[in-house]
């Protein structure tokens, strides 16, 4: 049996929508889809502020990258770490035939160790080398943007000088 956008799903939509709650999350909340959001909030006369969403988007991307670059901080530290034991002082312990304790400073770890060592730091570092790529793919985004953003503005302003018909002209 279909669904139907009952009063209670439109008297929600709207204390959600006067709230600020974002469309998609509207559509989450109500277990909609956003296309039957957007419908019945254009019926009920509702809109929302584009300039909002994207102003909370970028935030959340921000806030994102933070995150990465301090994720990424820490595997450094963690594979800097892993690098530095394989070069310590480390403690052996074991037992003698008669079961009496033993414990013996090396200079460095055993192979074994050592061997385990490696890919921790390793992994931590490809890890950390992804994170990094991933911010400065963003980056590059954000530079296009930026890049695209100038031209059009360069554009409307040869359009302004060369007058609104030789504008429709060259299709401006």
């Amino acid at each position: 049996m279909a669904r139907t956008f009952s009063a209670d799903d439109e008297r929600r939509l709207r204390q959600l929508h006067a709230d600020g709650v974002s469309r998609n999350e509207i559509a989450r909340q109500l277990e909609w889809s956003v296309g039957t959001i957007t419908n019945h909030a254009q019926r009920l006369g509702l809109s929302f502020d584009r300039e909002a969403v994207r102003a909370a988007t970028e935030a959340r991307q921000v806030d994102l990258k933070d995150r990465r670059q301090r994720i990424q901080e820490q595997l450094l530290d963690l594979a800097e770490r892993s690098i530095e034991r394989t070069q310590e002082r480390y403690l052996v312990h074991g037992w003698t035939h008669t079961g009496e304790s033993v414990a013996e400073w090396l200079q460095q770890p055993p192979a074994k160790e050592t061997k385990d060592f490696t890919p921790a730091a390793s992994s931590a570092l490809t890890s950390a080398l992804k994170l990094a790529q991933a911010d400065a793919a963003d980056d590059g985004r954000e530079n296009a943007r930026g890049l695209l953003r100038t031209l059009g503005e360069a554009m409307t302003a040869a359009s302004r000088e060369l007058g609104v018909d030789d504008a429709h002209e060259y299709g401006s």
